[in-house]
């Protein structure tokens, strides 16, 4: 029988913190505590620039220690979920603006590696006082795996570092040449004592074992299984149309919409009647070349930009969707990437219309291997699946026993299992 562990996890995306990064270490979180270890969660606390706060997930029999590391802002006010989500639009459009500068200097021009000391310091003192038996540290930022490192060469705990991204120019946005070579040469010192590597798709896998020549472990982000309520929530809509809906955020020129548009004016050009009975629904942050691309289509009475919306607002929309569109990413560049938003709509149980330019890319190969939806790479296949969509709507729920090996709990189960084999040889 496995021994019970004490385990430190290291995160800056932590609930309630509202962004896709948060929901994998909670998930692991979680289901190490239903397996009876005893976890113990580092952060950062948040501020306004984070952005919104009404991640409500069940933290309980967590030990989540925040630590402030910004001191002239130590007493600004901390953003609540009961706040008018002004705030956290405003920088969210700020990010938005300057995403390409920031993101050219990679981890370089990232503030939040200013919480470094902060968590060395508290984790020193959680690892003398509970006995820690390992550290995970995911990223990004790169800020945990920093401090990570450095608690492991202070107090011989053995630490994993978890990539829900990669660093390399061709992987991660806007990328400098020079920033993306520094920075491979700062991962390949910063990884060079960490007992194991994990990250979240086969392709990442592959490209990660094959740039530091050792192995690395596969843990898919997985969708929490208790989320979704046996029954659908009543249809946020007012109208009889067939909805298909989005939700978070799009990477322009790494994910596309506009094979859908294009479908969605070949049939109102073909048949206006049909194409007035669709309705697609973008639920997330809006940008404005979004809003400009669905004017170029002159689609503005059937496509609808609802703006951000509460975690819990959006999977009851998900459930309500005839149909969830997955944008996969056509960047050729991108090869491994693979969004946590898929493992979500999976476990939603509705069909999912997957839009990519392969049918052989990693996200086409799970959505083939459960049968929760369709990976289509024409025009004209969109086309047609619009029409079958009308025809056929309501549609029930997708019966898939397939996808429960992709649930968090299962994911967070397995992955453990190996990096118990691999740390302490049971």
């Amino acid at each position: 029988m496995k021994r019970k562990l004490r385990i430190l996890l290291m995160a800056y995306c932590f609930p309630p913190m509202n962004s896709i990064g948060s929901h994998r270490p909670h998930g692991w979180a979680r289901s190490w505590r239903d397996l009876g270890h005893e976890i113990h969660v580092l952060t950062p606390a948040k501020l306004g620039f984070d952005g919104p706060m009404d991640l409500d997930l069940d933290c309980t029999g967590i030990e989540v220690h925040e630590v402030d590391y910004l001191a002239a802002l130590r007493g600004a006010p901390r953003p609540r979920p009961d706040r008018d989500a002004t705030g956290a639009k405003r920088w969210e459009q700020l990010k938005t603006a300057t995403r390409r500068a920031r993101f050219s200097m990679a981890m370089f021009g990232d503030p939040r590696l200013l919480a470094y000391f902060a968590l060395v310091r508290s984790g020193t003192r959680i690892i003398a006082s509970r006995g820690i038996d390992f550290i995970v540290a995911t990223s990004p930022p790169e800020v945990s795996l920093f401090a990570a490192r450095a608690l492991s060469q202070r107090t011989g705990v053995p630490w994993v570092a978890d990539f829900r991204d990669l660093w390399f120019r061709d992987m991660r946005l806007y990328h400098s040449g020079v920033a993306s070579w520094l920075a491979g040469l700062v991962h390949r010192w910063l990884l060079r004592n960490a007992a194991a590597l994990v990250t979240v798709s086969m392709g990442q896998r592959k490209r990660l074992a094959d740039y530091l020549g050792r192995e690395v472990l596969n843990s898919y982000n997985g969708f929490l299984a208790d989320a979704w309520r046996p029954t659908p929530p009543p249809k946020p809509w007012a109208d009889s149309r067939v909805h298909i809906v989005y939700t978070g955020r799009i990477y322009p020129g790494n994910q596309d919409p506009e094979p859908l548009f294009r479908a969605l004016d070949a049939l109102r050009r073909e048949n206006d009647g049909l194409a007035r009975k669709v309705a697609v629904d973008f639920y997330g942050f809006e940008d404005p070349w979004l809003r400009e691309l669905v004017a170029r289509h002159r689609l503005e009475d059937c496509v609808r930009l609802h703006g951000f919306v509460p975690h819990r607002e959006s999977l009851a929309v998900q459930r309500a969707a005839d149909a969830l569109l997955f944008l996969d990413w056509v960047n050729a560049r991108g090869e491994g990437v693979l969004a946590g938003k898929l493992f979500e709509y999976i476990g939603s149980g509705r069909p999912i219309l997957s839009l990519g330019r392969r049918d052989a890319a990693e996200a086409a190969a799970l959505l083939a291997e459960t049968r929760c939806g369709v990976t289509l790479t024409t025009d004209e296949e969109v086309a047609a699946y619009l029409k079958r969509l009308v025809a056929s709507a309501p549609l029930p729920d997708v019966a898939s026993p397939a996808r429960e090996r992709l649930s968090r709990e299962e994911q967070a189960r397995a992955i453990l299992d190996e990096l118990q084999a691999r740390l302490f040889r049971v």
